[in-house]
Order: C-alpha cells, then structure tokens, then sequence
C-alpha cells in the first residue's frame, strides 16, 4: 500500500489554508481581547492605582512604624515627602493616562489651528 504524495503546489495550498485559519483565530482572539479592555479599561486602571497606591501607602507605614532600619545620609538634610515618592514611583501610569487624556485635546487644536497657519485670514487693504 503506498501513500499518496502531495505534490509541492498542493502542499503550498494545504499551508495556506491552514495559515488563513490560524489568522482569523488569532483576529478573532485579537477581537475579543480588545472588546474586553474596551468593555472593563476604567475598572483595570481603578484597580491598578488603587493597588500601587495600596502598596506604596503600606511601605510608607512600615517604614514609619519600623523606624529607619537603615543608616541615615550625612548629606540629606530633608526628608522627600512620601506623596511625592508615591508621585514619581507612579509617574509613568500618570504619564499614559494624562497622554490619552490629553491627545485628543492637542489633536482637536491642531486640526483647527493648522489651516489656519496655512491658509491664513486674507486682510483688507484700505484704499
């Protein structure tokens, strides 16, 4: 009994079947994967700070409770307030969330700003 061969064009064609299926599994994935941040992004962003902030709030108090385990800087005369500590450990999250608030914004401007600068309003010469 002998196997039947697929020639080299037919095996092309089998690999772009198979291909083409992989693809719309993986966009139909890719799909469901974006409704659900579109349908729940508020909730993961409220969580996500509310757990750094929950984190950073803990370390705080176990620093202050604990007193400083470790040895004090001769040179730092000021301690850095724990809320600007908070600031800076969350400043790239600050950073995405003000930038998708803030795009629209500048991109509005620049749509009606830009005609403008190219166009420019004609003015009246007095004769």
């Amino acid at each position: 009994m002998s196997t039947y061969k697929l020639s080299p064009i037919e095996e092309l064609r089998l690999e772009k079947r198979r291909l083409r299926e992989e693809r719309t599994i993986a966009g139909q994935r890719l799909t469901y994967h974006l409704q659900y941040l579109n349908d729940n992004w508020g909730s993961m962003v409220t969580k996500g700070i509310t757990s750094s902030v929950k984190s950073k709030l803990a370390e705080t108090v176990d620093h202050l409770s604990s007193g400083s385990s470790y040895s004090v800087t001769p040179f730092m005369t000021k301690r850095i307030n724990p809320w600007v500590n908070l600031a800076l450990s969350n400043l790239p999250l600050i950073g995405s969330l003000s930038w998708k608030v803030a795009r629209p914004a500048l991109i509005t401007f620049a749509v009606k700003k830009i005609p403008s600068l190219l166009f420019g309003k004609k003015k009246k010469r007095i004769k």
